[in-house]
């Protein structure tokens, strides 16, 4: 039987918003007794914002892509940061005249420019080229990004990245704008996992539901793991589903549980 449900934010729960079919057929599955978990790149604050008013979550949320998770009372159970001598690596080799870059820090979002690029819950953000800067970040950093509404200076910057900290460093879309880095141990896949050995649940008792290449993590080897009709073919090749929303996913979800009931 399916437990527990971890699923993504953006391009898949919202959509610039989120759908009544879904908060319907969340809370409709919730009642029947299965857990929903938030597993995004956002930061709580961010990801908190889009749920508050819509649904009202007994589940995890896991932030960051699995640099930070809290629990249903939002008390915060994981920390997984970046070390400052591999931040200030990734900082003194950011060059480009198209592209920004970005700390998820302590919570808040820092970025060097490009606020313009940001969604209305992203642009709460400190903007101050000047931090990057900095001698120390107090090991706070939690995640690292690049921000261009140039998909080939992106494509270049992912693949620079890629060939400087192979093995060290996970490089990888998270948005259409958007190029995460952040240590090859920290992922959502990963969070998923501490969270199901606290809740000791086995993760074949778990379904995933993602779009983006920063889902992979959480889809593929998970037995349940459905990718949107809309992802890249690589997202959909690491998943065992395809579905047009989450709705269509929690309905093959509950004809699992009827069946191993």
């Amino acid at each position: 039987m399916i437990k527990h449900i971890f699923c993504d934010l953006d391009g898949t729960l919202y959509h610039h918003g989120i759908s009544d079919d879904d908060i319907k057929a969340i809370e409709a599955i919730e009642k029947k007794g299965v857990v929903f978990n938030i597993a995004t790149g956002r930061a709580f604050k961010q990801a908190s914002k889009m749920i508050k008013g819509k649904l009202d979550l007994n589940g995890y949320y896991i932030c960051q892509n699995g640099a930070f998770v809290y629990d249903k009372n939002h008390n915060e159970i994981l920390k997984e940061v970046i070390d400052d001598n591999l931040v200030k690596k990734v900082v003194n080799r950011f060059k480009s005249d198209d592209a920004y870059i970005f700390f998820m820090h302590d919570g808040n979002i820092v970025i060097s420019g490009g606020e313009d690029i940001l969604d209305e819950f992203d642009r709460e953000c400190i903007n101050d080229p000047d931090f990057f800067k900095k001698d120390s970040f107090d090991n706070l950093v939690g995640n690292i990004g690049i921000l261009s509404r140039n998909e080939d200076e992106l494509g270049r910057m992912d693949t620079y990245y890629k060939n400087e900290f192979e093995g060290i460093l996970d490089v990888y879309l998270s948005g259409k704008y958007v190029l995460n880095i952040s240590p090859s141990h920290i992922s959502k896949g990963n969070a998923i996992k501490h969270v199901c050995s606290i809740l000791n649940v086995n993760l074949d008792e778990i379904a995933t539901i993602g779009d983006s290449p920063n889902d992979i993590s959480m889809l593929k080897g998970f037995k349940y793991s459905f990718s949107m009709d809309s992802s890249r073919e690589d997202v959909k090749k690491s998943s065992a589903y395809t579905v047009k929303s989450v709705k269509e996913a929690i309905e093959v979800i509950e004809k699992t549980n009827g069946v191993e009931n």
